[in-house]
């Protein structure tokens, strides 16, 4: 629908499109391999009930539409990461760990990549979403607030002066549960 612009952020999108079927590829490989069948790829609704106009199918305009791709892509990506995490300790004693983080790491570089291409610092303080992202992305960053880490206080941390609260909450992303990692992308899932 002509909705990236050419240079960089065309460029970032098809690289991130690459690795993400790289991701998925291994994980229905990784899957298949220990005898596990794959859910079956769902049908996505980007557009949330019609919410929002990603690819300009509506006429919404390019610049409304490119914003509403980056808004959906950070969410999208920031709730890979914490997804990716929350079910580290799943997969412990597996093969599967190193490659899971490996994934985890790409997973946090795209959603960086996804802020700054939106004009935001590339990490997440506190658990602000960040400017122009809709109300119904919260649950991608609620308990980004957390500063307990190990059961160490991570706010009297530092030389000198202890870090700030936004500076300990950018330090560290949260795990979400596999339950909440699903309820967040059911709202792009057509029931079928």
């Amino acid at each position: 629908a002509g909705v990236l612009p050419s240079g960089r952020p065309e460029t970032v999108y098809m690289q991130i499109s690459k690795h993400e079927q790289a991701h998925v590829d291994f994980l229905i490989a990784g899957l298949e391999g220990a005898g596990v069948t794959p859910v079956s790829k769902p049908t996505f609704d980007f557009t949330v009930g019609g919410t929002f106009d990603p690819f300009n199918d509506n006429g919404v305009g390019q610049e409304t539409a490119y914003a509403q791709l980056l808004a959906l892509a950070q969410a999208f990506e920031d709730t890979g990461v914490r997804a990716y995490k929350g079910q580290a300790g799943n997969l412990l004693g597996s093969p599967f760990l190193t490659a899971a983080l490996q994934i985890h790491s790409v997973e946090a570089r795209h959603a960086s990549e996804i802020r700054r291409l939106r004009g935001l610092k590339g990490w997440i303080t506190g658990n602000e979403r960040g400017a122009g992202m809709p109300d119904a992305t919260q649950p991608v960053y609620n308990g980004e607030e957390n500063v307990m880490q190990g059961g160490l206080d991570v706010t009297t941390l530092g030389s000198g002066a202890a870090f700030s609260m936004d500076a300990s909450t950018e330090a560290y992303d949260e795990a979400l549960s596999g339950d909440d990692a699903v309820a967040i992308a059911s709202l792009f899932i057509v029931e079928e």
